[in-house]
């Protein structure tokens, strides 16, 4: 690969650029970039930085534009053959992970580096209008580095046209310019476009959905759990509907009389031996003081993260319970599912006579 070269021109007169071969430091590369991950491309997101691998840490994790998951890998100089193995390794390590172990992943190490934290990563990326987990495979890798050596490129392009691998080569190179570092960006292997490779997964039916939900509950353990809080709310919320979706069983309620049912409330297999409750924004909104006392002694968090679960409205509340923690609160948040519902009940019969 031949070097690019940069002149600062004053009329005619032609003075060269000094082209620094190397950064300061890898970590200075990787700041740079997640202050501006746009450098990278246009729309990706980061979602993780030195996230965990068997093959080690790896650099930077994003969704781009499509809600594929991107895996990068830096070099703060010239990129080497090592870095094809490297990028392949982590990306073989979370492509074996199922979808729900994946999301944990992501969520768990969120946050660090400047990374903006996403406490439950499945229900960032159904906001953001992605869709289901499935849409995140197959996996698409970057390497990204001052230059490339000869080896790697070659590689690198073999395995983007030949093998179905999503791969791409990015390099920037940088020159001292007035004590100021200038980046220049160059895409010296792009992943070759076929539609099949990224077309997206069949949609799962219900029946695919219920039998993943149940295995999700059996392999966490809280079966006996979660069939005794569905049948808490079925009892409390008579004119409830249950849906099963890639997060859990929603428990739907009718907002006004001719509309579509919505979540007011749902229940997940949140962790080994732990489940979640959460309430909706338009649940808490029926009823806000009766959420003062469980948010004050239950654990709980928030969705987005961080908020004020009492003075934000857009925010749901997620209870968080092993059964001992079930046996000690159940009759607390019975109490709550019975405000909300009578709240709701006496929305819709305002709401029934406000249409006759």
């Amino acid at each position: 690969m031949d070097d690019i070269k940069l002149w600062e021109l004053d009329g005619t007169e032609a003075k060269s650029l000094g082209l620094n071969n190397q950064l300061e430091s890898e970590g200075f590369f990787e700041d740079t970039l997640v202050k501006n991950p746009n450098l990278l491309f246009e729309g990706v997101t980061l979602v993780g930085r030195q996230t965990p691998t068997e093959g080690g840490p790896l650099d930077l994790l994003g969704v781009d534009s499509d809600g594929k998951l991107v895996i990068f890998e830096l070099k703060r100089g010239t990129l080497s053959r090592d870095a094809v193995a490297q990028i392949i390794d982590y990306a073989s390590d979370l492509d074996s992970l199922d979808l729900d172990a994946l999301a944990d992943r992501i969520s768990e190490r969120s946050g660090a580096h400047d990374i903006d934290k996403i406490e439950n990563f499945q229900e960032w990326y159904s906001s953001e209008g992605f869709g289901d987990l499935e849409t995140l495979k197959p996996l698409r890798m970057f390497l990204v580095g001052l230059g490339a050596d000869d080896r790697t490129e070659r590689m690198v392009r073999f395995l983007a046209q030949n093998s179905g691998m999503d791969i791409s080569l990015l390099t920037f190179h940088a020159f001292n310019y007035d004590g100021k570092t200038i980046l220049a960006k160059q895409v010296e292997v792009e992943a070759v476009e076929e539609p099949s490779r990224r077309s997206r997964r069949p949609r799962r039916t219900q029946a695919e959905l219920n039998h993943e939900f149940d295995e999700k509950v059996e392999r966490f353990g809280v079966r006996d759990l979660v069939d005794e809080v569905r049948a808490l709310f079925s009892e409390n919320w008579p004119s409830s509907t249950e849906r099963i979706d890639p997060w859990g069983t929603n428990i739907q309620l009718q907002p006004r009389p001719g509309s579509r049912h919505a979540r007011y409330a749902r229940i997940d297999a949140w962790r080994q031996e732990t489940i979640s409750i959460v309430f909706f924004p338009r649940a808490k909104a029926l009823c806000l003081d009766e959420f003062r006392e469980p948010v004050g002694e239950l654990r709980h968090k928030t969705y987005p993260s961080n908020r004020d679960p009492l003075g934000d409205p857009r925010t749901e509340i997620q209870f968080h319970l092993t059964p001992q923690e079930w046996e000690t609160h159940k009759e607390r948040l019975t109490t709550l599912m019975q405000a909300v519902y009578a709240a709701w009940q006496n929305e819709d019969q305002n709401n029934g006579a406000e249409s006759e």
